[in-house]
């Protein structure tokens, strides 16, 4: 039992952390983008971009289980 507990714990641990790392990258990118001279509408096209890409992607993924 104990180890369980442990298990869970770190795994609580661990996404926790990639959650802030996924903060600051997003963040981090933001940031830059502005600086390079990037307007919100030119930021929204990249996200936009990246969900598409997700998307498709895990489209694929779906695809290929099935």
């Amino acid at each position: 039992m104990k180890g369980s507990v442990e298990s869970i714990v770190t795994q609580a641990d661990k996404t926790t952390v990639t959650q802030k790392a996924v903060k600051v990258l997003a963040s981090s990118i933001y940031r830059q983008m502005q600086d390079e001279g990037f307007q919100p509408r030119d930021i929204i096209s990249v996200s936009s971009q990246l969900i598409d890409m997700l998307t498709t992607e895990l489209q694929k993924e779906d695809f290929q289980k099935s």
